[in-house]
């Protein structure tokens, strides 16, 4: 036997508080280990208990009658949103239709000093066959008029989303500041 061990069993026999000490470091090791499988024990039983109730809720869902039903609902929702996109066949031509479109609701609304800012069409995220115009109008706040602008926007066939309005009041000339955005479907995109 090496001679550093043999002395240290000489002192683990003489020294109480060495004893102890190990036998305390050992009862550590031991809880720790004991705590770390439990968390595991946990975890595991968790994750069973998740993927139990996931897979009850698609024997049941499987179960379910009424597929060809909820498909043909769903093709009929989504020919109505398609139907709702405005067409254009690039995004430059999208921007100038979305502009064109804005400037005459902006003129038969009678917004006073418009000022018209329309971004350049950009895919949208996780959806490339779709792109989206944004556009930036500040103008004079008259109620009257804002709600004929916005009634037109609301009342029109193809998808305009309000991203934003704000009124603000400055030394007795309001004035707003509205971001609208348009969707198209690109060509080919079905």
């Amino acid at each position: 036997m090496p001679p550093f061990i043999s002395s240290l069993i000489t002192e683990l026999r003489r020294n109480t508080r060495l004893r102890v000490g190990v036998w305390a470091i050992v009862a550590i090791i031991l809880t720790y280990t004991v705590m770390v499988v439990n968390d595991y024990h946990k975890q595991l039983q968790a994750d069973y208990d998740k993927a139990l109730a996931h897979l009850n809720q698609l024997q049941s869902i499987a179960k379910q009658t009424q597929w060809a039903e909820r498909a043909s609902r769903a093709q009929e929702l989504r020919t109505q949103l398609a139907a709702r996109l405005w067409q254009a066949d690039t995004k430059g031509l999208a921007q100038a239709i979305f502009q064109t479109w804005l400037q005459e609701e902006i003129f038969f609304a009678r917004i006073e000093k418009p000022q018209l800012h329309v971004e350049e069409a950009v895919d949208v995220a996780k959806y490339p066959q779709f792109w989206q115009v944004t556009a930036k109008l500040k103008g004079a706040f008259v109620p009257k008029r804002l709600i004929s602008l916005l009634s037109a926007i609301a009342k029109h066939p193809q998808l305009v989303v309000t991203e934003r309005l704000n009124i603000r009041h400055h030394r007795k000339k309001p004035t707003f500041i509205f971001i609208v955005s348009a969707y198209f479907q690109a060509p080919g995109a079905k």
